[in-house]
């Protein structure tokens, strides 16, 4: 899943009255977060520590080995530590769009410049500016995430929230996250994200076939075909959302076939879900669906076809295809110090 929140103590120097708040909470959590680590080696030594979790380190620990060694990523810069903070979440994430756009609200952050969220270290707190941007009249999405990146200015641990993820999806989350360490491009959200997802999802291919396990990485590639065709039932949507919402016709008829045309996004979702027997995204079809979900759903993907043509081009080499796309960016991002 997200860097999702980037969070620092040099936010502490913003006063003004309208961003104190959420500032105060950020440096709470994130100071949470910090006191509450210990090393891997010490929780693994430790006789009160479940055996699941050892198990888990240990997994954590040839990622982190891996990714070092075969996705040129930095292994050491993150998850030589872990805290249990205690609750299923770190951190819960507000995705916003307008009532008839697909362009997600944005919030300025110090360093990182704009993102296209904002989060939450309580659910309290999260669901009070839910409140406050429904009656401005947004579509407003909030989910649970479960792990971030803070771009090295602290040296991330390994977290509750997200240690007991089965070991694929626990090496999606720790490959996406380091990308964020290797490369990480501020105010551009779908540039960040869909980079790491594409370093995830080739990463974990990679890693299945080096532990030789043949039958998982088949799975797994079912998996990604899934993902590429949820996406494409999202982006048909969303071309028919945009000429909705750039036509001239009535407010409340502008309304009417936008719930039209969300009930089609629904049924097209479950048919999908029929079609492959499985029980996915069940979750995300419960409530209901609008602009906040497609904006979230547009960040994490829209780029994706962008960065796998530049890793094929790159001979599949990591090394090679990073420093491409640092070529391609720019400056490199440097944290601040």
């Amino acid at each position: 899943m997200i860097s999702r929140i980037i969070l620092s103590i040099l936010t502490l120097c913003l006063a003004s009255c309208s961003t104190v708040d959420f500032y105060r909470q950020a440096v709470a959590g994130q100071w949470e977060v910090l006191r509450k680590r210990r090393d891997n080696a010490e929780v693994a030594a430790d006789p009160m520590s479940a055996g699941v979790l050892k198990e888990q380190l240990a997994k954590a620990a040839n990622m982190r080995r891996f990714a070092t060694r075969e996705l040129a990523l930095p292994g050491h810069a993150a998850y030589g530590k872990y805290a249990d903070l205690r609750r299923d979440h770190l951190v819960w994430v507000i995705y916003a769009a307008p009532e008839f756009s697909l362009e997600a609200k944005t919030w300025f952050y110090p360093f990182v410049g704009k993102l296209d969220y904002r989060g939450y270290f309580a659910e309290a707190d999260a669901e009070e500016e839910v409140a406050k941007l429904r009656a401005d009249g947004y579509d407003v999405f909030v989910g649970g995430v479960d792990a971030f990146s803070t771009l090295g200015v602290f040296h991330d641990p390994l977290l509750n929230t997200f240690i007991g993820y089965p070991d694929i999806h626990l090496a999606e989350t720790i490959f996406h996250e380091l990308t964020h360490h290797r490369i990480f491009k501020p105010g551009d959200t779908e540039y960040n994200e869909c980079l790491a997802n594409v370093v995830a999802e080739e990463g974990v291919k990679r890693w299945l076939a080096a532990e030789n396990r043949t039958a998982d990485l088949r799975k797994y590639e079912t998996l990604i075909v899934r993902r590429a065709e949820f996406q494409k039932e999202i982006d048909a949507i969303r071309a028919e959302l945009k000429t909705l919402y750039a036509s001239e016709i009535p407010l409340s008829e502008m309304r009417r076939r936008k719930e039209e045309i969300f009930r089609k996004l629904r049924d097209d979702v479950r048919e999908l879900h029929r079609k492959w027997g499985a029980r996915i995204s069940d979750g995300w079809l419960k409530g209901k669906i609008h602009n906040g979900h497609l904006a979230s759903l547009h960040m994490y993907a829209a780029r994706m076809p962008e960065f796998r043509k530049v890793l094929a081009e790159s001979g599949g080499d990591f090394e090679t295809f990073f420093r491409r796309i640092e070529r391609m960016r720019g400056e490199r991002w440097q944290r601040p110090r």
